[in-house]
Formats: C-alpha cells, sequence, structure tokens
C-alpha cells in the first residue's frame, strides 16, 4: 500500500508550534486565506510577500516536521503592486510551489483584492518511500473542470483544494470534490475554514469514498488521516478515463494562460 498520511490544521498558531503536529505527517494542509480571510484583507491585513515572517514559518515547519506543507493561500503582493491569492507549497525547508488563484469569485469580493492567476503546474515530494505527483487549486476554482483535467492528465495523483467555502452551500463543495475524483481517478482533499467564511472538510478517494469528513469529525485544531494511492491503481484496472477521453486528445492546454483582470465593471484581458 502506498498510504499517505494527511493532516488538515485549522489554527494559524500550529505553524509556530511544529512539535504539535509534525510527527507523522507526510502532509499538512491549511486552509485558503489562513491569515484571517477576507475580514482581514477588508481591513488592511493579512498582506504578505514571499519570504516574509508569516511565510517562514510554514517553510521552518516542512523543514521540522520533514513533510509537504500546502501553506493554504495568502494575499500575495508582487511587484508593481499586482496582489494574487497564492497558494505556497514547502517540502523539506524548500518552496517547490506556487499556485496563484485562476478562477476569482466575485461575490465574495475576489476582484477587489486580487488579480487572477495565469498559469498552473504539478509538484512531486516524497512520502512512505515513494513519489506523490499532486496539484492545488483554491475554492471556487473546483466549479471549473477543466483545470482538474488538465491537473490529472498532467499525472496528479492528488489534489489539494484550499477553501473559504460557506456551510450554506455545504451539499455543493462536497458533490464537487468528489465528482472531480471520480471523474479523474484522483484523491481530493478540501481543508475548508471554519467560522463564518467556512464549512466543512471532506476528502474522497478515486472510487467516491468518503475517506474524511469534518462534519463527522468535529471541532479541534486539527485532524489527522490517511489516503490510499493504491486506490487509484484498483481504479485504474476497471478503466482508465484520462485515456479513454476521446475529446480530451483533441485539446492542447497552454502553458500560460491569458491574464484576466477583473474589475467592478467587468473583465478585461492583458496579454
Amino acid at each position: 500500500m502506498k498510504r499517505v498520511s494527511i493532516g488538515l490544521g485549522f489554527d494559524v498558531s500550529l505553524l509556530s508550534a511544529p512539535g504539535r503536529l509534525a510527527r507523522g505527517l507526510d502532509v499538512c494542509v491549511f486552509p485558503e486565506l489562513l491569515d484571517g480571510g477576507y475580514a482581514a484583507i477588508a481591513a488592511g491585513r493579512g498582506r504578505h510577500r514571499e519570504g516574509d515572517a508569516f511565510l517562514m514559518q510554514a517553510q521552518s515547519l516542512s523543514a521540522r516536521g520533514s513533510m509537504a506543507v500546502v501553506a493554504g493561500s495568502v494575499l500575495l503582493e508582487g511587484r508593481g503592486g499586482r496582489a494574487t491569492n497564492s497558494t505556497l507549497v514547502f517540502w523539506r525547508g524548500k518552496r517547490i510551489h506556487r499556485y496563484d488563484k485562476i478562477h476569482l469569485f466575485r461575490p465574495a469580493g475576489d476582484h477587489r483584492f486580487f488579480e487572477g492567476g495565469d498559469g498552473f503546474g504539478v509538484f512531486s515530494f516524497r512520502a512512505g518511500g515513494v513519489t506523490v505527483r499532486a496539484g492545488v487549486i483554491i475554492c471556487y476554482d473546483l466549479r471549473f473542470p477543466e483545470l482538474i483535467r488538465a491537473l490529472a492528465r498532467r499525472g496528479i495523483e492528488i489534489l489539494f483544494v484550499p477553501a473559504r467555502w460557506p456551510r450554506s452551500r455545504d451539499a455543493a463543495w462536497r458533490t464537487l470534490l468528489r465528482a472531480r475524483a471520480i471523474e479523474n481517478q484522483i484523491i481530493v482533499i478540501g481543508c475548508n475554514a471554519r467560522g463564518r467564511e467556512g464549512g466543512y472538510s471532506y476528502a474522497f478517494d478515486p472510487f467516491g469514498g468518503e475517506v474524511f469528513s469534518g462534519r463527522k469529525a468535529g471541532g479541534g485544531q486539527m485532524h489527522r488521516f490517511t489516503v490510499d494511492l493504491e486506490l487509484i491503481r484498483r481504479a485504474h484496472r476497471h478503466h482508465r478515463n484520462i485515456a479513454e477521453a476521446r475529446l480530451l486528445r483533441e485539446i492542447r492546454y497552454p502553458r500560460r494562460l491569458r491574464r484576466v483582470v477583473v474589475r467592478s465593471g467587468g473583465i478585461r484581458s492583458n496579454r
């Protein structure tokens, strides 16, 4: 069995207390906008740059725990005043991946705070003596199956989805996580924020089996569970969705997307 031990962290203080969670984990995942959520950003807080003290805590956690850390997401400020909703992934003290949220959720005011990302990719880390190929998207991205399809085509085994998905739309959240797992024959892990801006977290296997449910797990600063990558091989013995998708063979995904800037007055593209 290729088992990977997963930890979902819901309290930002866990970043600075590695001894409380690092033991025995292969991956630790945090929610979207883990440093205070939309409320903090609207109040002028929760803004970061790569290499700042806050994000260095996630990097240090990955080093001390000899594991991968999917650091939820933060408002990341870059050159020229451009800000993105970005996930940084660390493994054993090194930053191995960055993903900027492509699809901005207008009802939450994303367009007021962020510019959409223009790229996606796959990252790898070692767990239990094997190499794991993974991808990450953020919250609203989950509603766009072509993005996950593109990642599956590149061979991901696990999809991480940091989110702030309201409990009032839990049925859609849970259904979409399960659907993406089934249709792409991968493991999908949704790490959702708690409180007024969040809801429950879930994980599903390639058959649609519920591996973890935050609804059933209750409270606590962190939850642990394991996923079995062998289930992907078992699913492939029945059929291989990606290989058999005839229309998919005709699609060539670009390496870089056209940047789309969403403003209150509409959408415009930058070449």
